[in-house]
């Protein structure tokens, strides 16, 4: 190697940001080596600090596949999305970090694509791709959702300025299933800018449309901040056949026409056979896509 070629080596070096990675999981392991190997095929090797796993005490082989692929796992003091995302903070070392969900295979495109926002904005605290599901039916509803001028977050495959994220007291431990909602709040509040790229397109493990409503369900009855008002969830059950079929003819997927109904459905079903504390006077902001785990 000539002088010329180990000077530019050399700063080459000097100019990689090096990341620390996190992941929460619980009882992840049937997606999470196709996540793992997603994440190892897409992220550079030379921009990997600290790869980060907080467990919330799996009983699956959820933490012997993150560490055969070389990650380090943290027992979860508590169990909880925002519970396990400030533990995994609290251990980031790097100016940038990444986050991602257990059942998300990353676009090919996706580190260099969110890297290039904060490296050339600072004012730029996030930056994201978006997900679709895998489910076939789903997917054609997702679409509709993100070609439509609705605000996106999610907190699954996402590079963060650590410094901004843990000055804004990092994940709201209130917020059980919306934390993401609430991040991006106030995030934008302090002036920063969350950039969501609708043209990194991730893929979202997910299986039989019974399985995603089943927990949905289960997600949406818990006590949440961002749960919303049970007029607009009515409203738009009865809405939803029009909408449906809408978006059945839109996207060329018959499916639809049923399964948007039966979507509605079950975010109603959920409003009415709960009564968390918060659901009367929160927002009514319509969400992006299906909601994150």
């Amino acid at each position: 190697m000539t002088e010329g070629n180990s000077e530019n080596t050399a700063e080459n070096a000097n100019r990689i940001k090096k990341i620390d990675l996190v992941m929460w999981t619980l009882n992840s392991a049937k997606t999470l080596p196709q996540t793992l190997k997603s994440i190892d095929k897409v992220i550079p090797k030379e921009y990997v600090n600290q790869k980060i796993v907080v467990d919330g005490h799996s009983t699956d082989g959820t933490q012997n596949i993150a560490k055969q692929f070389g990650w380090t796992v943290i027992d979860a003091v508590n169990v909880g999305i925002p519970y396990q995302a400030n533990q995994a903070l609290d251990n980031v070392k790097t100016e940038f970090f990444a986050s991602f969900e257990h059942d998300i295979i990353l676009d090919v495109h996706w580190f260099h694509a969110v890297l290039k926002y904060l490296e050339s904005d600072p004012s730029v605290a996030v930056a994201q791709g978006v997900r679709l599901t895998t489910n076939p039916v789903f997917k054609k509803i997702e679409e509709v959702c993100i070609e439509r001028n609705i605000p996106y977050r999610s907190i699954d495959n996402n590079l963060y300025r650590t410094e901004v994220i843990k000055k804004l007291g990092g994940f709201d431990s209130r917020f059980l299933i919306s934390c993401d909602w609430d991040l991006q709040e106030r995030v934008q509040k302090a002036g920063y800018k969350w950039i969501s790229d609708k043209a990194v397109v991730s893929d979202h493990v997910r299986g039989s449309i019974r399985n995603i409503t089943k927990h949905y369900y289960k997600l949406s009855r818990l006590d949440d901040p961002h749960n919303p008002p049970i007029l607009p969830v009515l409203l738009r059950f009865l809405y939803s056949p029009i909408r449906g079929l809408d978006i059945s003819i839109k996207k060329r997927c018959p499916q639809v026409a049923l399964v948007y109904p039966y979507w509605r459905f079950i975010h109603l079903k959920a409003a009415l056979t709960s009564t968390p504390k918060y659901r009367k006077y929160t927002h009514t902001t319509e969400q992006a896509t299906l909601p994150a785990n």
